[in-house]
C-alpha cells in the first residue's frame, strides 16, 4: 500500500514538474501530455522498442500503427497492446496487466489535473491541520 502511494506521489510530482516547467501554451501542452503518457507507459510496464534504420520489423509495425493510439493483438490467447509514439520513433508493447495499470495511472493523472480550485483557503486550512497531526490550529 505504501509503495503504491509513493509511486502515485512520484507520478504526481513528475506531472506537476512538467506542467510548471513547460508553461501553458496550447502546442506545448499537447507535447507535454504525450511525453507524460510515454513516461506512464514505461512505469506501467510497457516495453519501449526504439525504431531506426536497423530495425525494419519494428519500422513496419510502427508505420502500420496510428500515432498515439493503442492497437491490440492476440498471441496464444493473450491480449497485447502496441502504442506508436507520436513524439519519437518508438513503439511501446505491453500485456493486459500493463494496459490496466496504464489506464489506472491515466485516471490518476486526469484527477490531478482537474483539482484546480478557485478558492484554496479551505485546502490550506486542512493541509495545515493534517501536517500538525490532526491538531486544530
Amino acid at each position: 500500500m505504501l509503495r503504491g502511494k509513493r509511486r502515485f506521489g512520484a507520478v504526481t510530482m513528475f506531472i506537476l514538474l512538467v506542467l510548471l516547467l513547460g508553461g501553458c501554451a496550447g502546442g506545448q501542452m499537447v507535447t507535454q501530455d504525450r511525453i507524460i503518457n510515454e513516461y506512464l507507459l514505461t512505469e506501467a510496464g510497457f516495453g519501449k522498442l526504439d525504431i531506426n534504420d536497423e530495425t525494419p520489423k519494428r519500422q513496419a509495425l510502427f508505420d502500420a500503427s496510428p500515432p498515439g493510439k493503442f492497437i491490440t493483438y492476440w498471441l496464444d490467447g493473450a491480449k497485447w497492446y502496441v502504442y506508436a509514439s507520436p513524439t519519437g520513433n518508438a513503439l511501446y508493447m505491453g500485456d493486459e496487466a500493463a494496459y490496466q495499470k496504464f489506464s489506472s495511472m491515466q485516471r490518476d493523472k486526469r484527477l490531478c489535473q482537474s483539482l484546480d480550485a478557485e478558492n484554496s483557503a479551505p485546502f490550506w486550512a486542512c493541509y495545515q491541520e493534517m501536517q500538525s497531526g490532526g491538531q486544530k490550529k
